[in-house]
């Protein structure tokens, strides 16, 4: 599957994002403004969100883990994605998929919330997981994780896109990528931020995903 360059036809969405200021929110930032879209982002500093002066990007100051700061965002937004992650011991995943799910069924127009945790959770891979705590040294801050995952997969209100990436790189993206929805396509290729960028702007559009018990995504060459 790829991407098309002929944007022009297709729908263009109010995306809430949170994570922006990250590697792959950057690449997601980027991706969905020049597909057309009207992106609003919550971030703890305005002056870390990139382009800042683009007209369709709008900087929403507050934190993940504040449940009214996340409402204060997603407030009529079409698509809402997050590009979150653990930072080092701080652990959010968990507490900030609550408060996206939670306000994303709110709202009178309930939007679709794509949501990105890790290759390993819901049970897809034991071995990768042990070797994901193991690298890292953190078990705890997998079992968030996990527990986001967890909690995605038993939302019935918003519908939802749960992706799995496996292994994430900073080169170069292609514009490719390979989902499955099969949970035992443990070693796919590793993925670039930006091909998974690509993913959650094509994401944003088709909903052949919605509701699926997660999504795990490769590269492809």
């Amino acid at each position: 599957m790829t991407s098309s360059d002929d944007w022009c036809k297709k729908p263009t969405y109010t995306v809430a994002i949170l994570g922006a200021t990250g590697k792959m929110g950057k690449l997601f930032v980027q991706q969905a403004l020049d597909a057309g879209h009207t992106l609003r982002a919550l971030v703890r500093n305005a002056a870390k969100l990139e382009p800042s002066e683009h007209l369709r990007l709008e900087a929403v100051v507050g934190d993940a883990t504040r449940r009214d700061d996340v409402a204060k965002v997603v407030a009529g937004a079409d698509v809402v994605v997050s590009c979150l992650g653990n930072v080092g011991k701080h652990h959010i995943m968990l507490h900030a998929f609550e408060n996206i799910l939670a306000a994303a069924a709110a709202q009178p127009a309930i939007p679709r919330c794509l949501l990105i945790t890790s290759v390993g959770c819901g049970g897809t891979s034991w071995l990768v997981k042990q070797m994901l705590i193991l690298i890292g040294g953190d078990r705890a801050g997998f079992q968030d994780y996990d527990l986001a995952d967890s909690r995605v997969l038993d939302e019935s209100t918003v519908p939802c896109v749960l992706v799995r990436p496996y292994a994430l790189t900073d080169k170069q993206g292609s514009g490719k990528y390979k989902a499955t929805e099969k949970h035992n396509a443990t070693f796919m290729r590793p993925i670039p931020r930006a091909d998974v960028a690509t993913f959650w702007v094509d994401a944003a559009i088709d909903k052949r995903w919605d509701g699926k018990p997660g999504i795990q995504l490769g590269g492809r060459n």
